[in-house]
C-alpha cells in the first residue's frame, strides 16, 4: 500500500514538473515589445509570439519589416483578417511594399467579403443590391478571372534537333508507307480487270433449210 501511494506520489510530482516546465517553455513578450507592437497584446498563438519576439529582438533590425509581414500572413491564418489589414495598412503607410503584403491583403479581404457575403444570404435572406453592391462584386470577379494562373508548361516536352529528325522520319516512313498501299492497289485492280476479260462468243451456225417440194422426181431434172 505504502508503496502505491509512494509511486503516484511520484508521478503526480512528475506530471506537474512536466506542467511547469511547458508553462514556462512558453513564449512571454516583454512589456516594451507590448507597447511598440499592442497588437500582439492577448495573443496566445505561438508561432505568432515567437514571430514579434524576433521583431524585438535589436539583431534583426534589418529584418523587421519581413517579419511584420509574416506576422500579418499568421494573423490571417488565425482567422484575424482585420488585424491583418491593420497591420498591412501600417506597414504600407510607412512605404513598405511587398507581395507577401499584397497576398495578405488580397486574402484577408475576400474572406472578410465572403463572410459579409454568407451572412447576407443565409442570415439576412437577401441578395446583392443591383444598385449598389453587386457592381463591384462583378468588377472583381472580371478581374479575378482575368488574373487566373497561366498554364503549368515545365511538363512539356522541349523541341530538339533530336525530336525534329525523329519527327521527319517518321513522317517520311509515313509517307512511303501509303505511297506502297497506293501502289499495290492498283496492281490489284489491274490484275481483276485482266481476269475479268470476257472472250468474244463464236457466231452461232447458220441453220441449213432444205426446200420441200410436193414433185419427187424434181432432183432428176
Amino acid at each position: 500500500m505504502k508503496k502505491r501511494i509512494v509511486f503516484s506520489a511520484f508521478f503526480l510530482a512528475l506530471s506537474v514538473f512536466n506542467f511547469a516546465y511547458a508553462a514556462n517553455d512558453q513564449i512571454k513578450l516583454k512589456r516594451g515589445c507590448l507597447k511598440d507592437y499592442p497588437q500582439a497584446v492577448g495573443q496566445t498563438d505561438q508561432t505568432l509570439l515567437g514571430i514579434y519576439e524576433q521583431v524585438c529582438d535589436k539583431k534583426n533590425a534589418d529584418k523587421k519589416n519581413d517579419l511584420l509581414a509574416q506576422a500579418a500572413m499568421r494573423f490571417h491564418e488565425l482567422g484575424q483578417n482585420l488585424n491583418a489589414l491593420l497591420l498591412v495598412n501600417q506597414l504600407k503607410s510607412q512605404n513598405i511594399q511587398g507581395s507577401l503584403l499584397t497576398d495578405v491583403a488580397f486574402l484577408s479581404s475576400v474572406a472578410i467579403a465572403n463572410d459579409s457575403l454568407k451572412e447576407m444570404r443565409e442570415k439576412q435572406m437577401r441578395y446583392l443590391s443591383e444598385d449598389l453592391t453587386y457592381p463591384p462584386a462583378k468588377q472583381l470577379v472580371e478581374q479575378i478571372r482575368q488574373s487566373v494562373p497561366a498554364p503549368d508548361t515545365s511538363e512539356l516536352k522541349g523541341i530538339t534537333d533530336a525530336s525534329l529528325k525523329a519527327s521527319q522520319r517518321n513522317a517520311r516512313a509515313a509517307a512511303t508507307k501509303r505511297t506502297n498501299t497506293k501502289a499495290s492497289t492498283i496492281k490489284t485492280s489491274s490484275s481483276k480487270a485482266k481476269a475479268t476479260t470476257t472472250t468474244p462468243a463464236k457466231p452461232a451456225a447458220t441453220a441449213t433449210t432444205t426446200k420441200s417440194s410436193a414433185n419427187p422426181f424434181e432432183s432428176l431434172k
